[in-house]
């Protein structure tokens, strides 16, 4: 679509195959590149920033899209649950914030736009995941107050919020195929999404500045419309399917 492109991760040899990939179909004229560093460390958020925005002239969408993949379990509150707490806000919810306002000043040059990949789990937040979800409902509440203010300053950077639902990525697929305490948890969340679809999704929502999108629709939306309407049934719903095992 002519866009220029900066991506980063923590493998440098992954990121050399996307931005090959992304050379092969792209405009010859764009920029394409890659910058690897580690999430955790809020230093490297403002060195990603500036690296982008200095060797692309500047910045018109911010997608912010990392995980650190959680742990598969009940919360028994014990040393490694905290220590895990603590890796997981780090990088699921911090970093976001980090990345952001480090980003805002060109942001505000361009009239630019934050695409926040959230989950499913930000809005009905499922057992065996407590610390993953908390950070997906921190980041709604942030970035919905953030977006109220800069609609209060009369900022033209927009956010998009956009809820996902279960996508079969890699480590996705991996991660929830495995077995944790006993419960097939592939089985349990249904057949995955399309990578490739929900990524033209994110595109069009972020495009249109929507406030918030949700793909896949009928699982994310409808079944978030149903738990504001009715919560308790939803949530029975939600621990009998991950009882029926």
């Amino acid at each position: 679509m002519g866009a220029s492109v900066m991506v980063t991760a923590r493998r440098a040899q992954r990121l050399q195959e996307v931005v090959a990939k992304c050379k092969e179909l792209g405009n010859p004229d764009a920029i394409f590149g890659y910058v690897n560093g580690d999430m955790s460390n809020m230093s490297f958020t403002e060195h990603l920033i500036k690296e982008s925005t200095q060797r692309m002239g500047g910045l018109d969408y911010l997608l912010l899209n990392h995980i650190l993949s959680p742990n598969l379990g009940f919360w028994k509150g014990d040393k490694d649950d905290m220590a895990h707490l603590d890796k997981v806000f780090e990088v699921n919810f911090k970093a976001y914030v980090h990345l952001a306002s480090h980003a805002l000043p060109a942001l505000e040059k361009s009239g630019g736009h934050i695409v926040v990949l959230s989950s499913f789990a930000g809005k009905i937040a499922p057992p065996f995941s407590v610390p993953y979800a908390s950070t997906k409902w921190a980041l709604g509440g942030f970035f919905t107050g953030l977006r109220q203010e800069l609609t209060m300053t009369g900022s033209n950077v927009s956010i998009t919020i956009c809820i996902i639902g279960f996508i079969a990525t890699d480590n996705a697929v991996t991660a929830f195929g495995e077995i944790q305490n006993g419960l097939p948890l592939q089985r349990i969340i249904g057949s995955a999404a399309s990578p490739s679809d929900t990524a033209l999704d994110i595109i069009r929502g972020a495009a249109a500045r929507e406030e918030e999108m949700y793909t896949p629709f009928q699982k994310t939306y409808i079944t978030t419309w149903i738990s504001g309407v009715c919560p308790s049934l939803m949530n029975y719903l939600i621990r009998a399917i991950y009882s029926d095992v």
